[in-house]
């Protein structure tokens, strides 16, 4: 048999290799991708220590001592609230007291004046009752002294009638001075 040569060409390899294998990444590419990977590390690794620490007792105690805090302000509200509310009432009630006191302080102003002015007419009534009574002294004397005269001239001229009783006139004097003391003090305790 006769030798088969196996000639092999060469047979470049680029011309073997697909369309992206036959490209090179540039350098920068490299370090963009290396540096996206870590950002990417570095989140999924921040995502992991913060879920963590959300779930740990400090944090759960702290949204228990929020919600706390809310409850008791929102308590704090309300009550503040109704606080309002009393003081409202209290300030309408005090206003209607300053309007009952005002009231009142007229009323008893008003009541200081007529009381005034009734003592004034007492006190104008007690003078007139203390002139009418220093006339009816006065009348009482004068009566009496006529009365004497009237006796003593009639028993000078001995014309005494009967028992020795006054006379008509004298009677007449003592009927009138007496009405007129009466209607007197009748007016002024009218």
């Amino acid at each position: 048999m006769a030798p088969i040569s196996y000639k092999y060409c060469p047979v470049s390899m680029d011309d073997n290799l697909s369309p992206l294998q036959s490209r090179k990444l540039p350098w920068w590419l490299w370090i963009l991708l290396a540096v996206v990977l870590m950002l990417v590390l570095i989140l999924i690794v921040l995502t992991i220590f913060f879920a963590v620490r959300a779930n740990s007792k400090a944090c759960k105690d702290g949204l228990q001592a929020e919600q706390e805090c809310r409850n008791f302000t929102h308590l704090l509200e309300h009550q503040l609230t109704q606080a309002n509310k009393v003081l409202l009432d209290a300030e309408i009630w005090a206003a209607t007291c300053n309007k009952t006191v005002e009231t009142l302080t007229a009323s008893l102003e008003m009541e200081k004046a007529r009381g005034h002015k009734q003592q004034e007419l007492v006190q104008k009534l007690q003078g007139e009752i203390a002139e009418l009574k220093q006339k009816l002294q006065d009348t009482s004397k004068e009566l009496d002294r006529l009365r004497k005269e009237t006796e003593t001239s009639d028993t000078g001229n001995g014309s005494t009638t009967g028992n020795g009783s006054t006379s008509f006139g004298d009677t007449i004097n003592l009927f009138v001075v007496s009405v007129l003391l009466t209607l007197s003090l009748g007016a002024l305790l009218a």
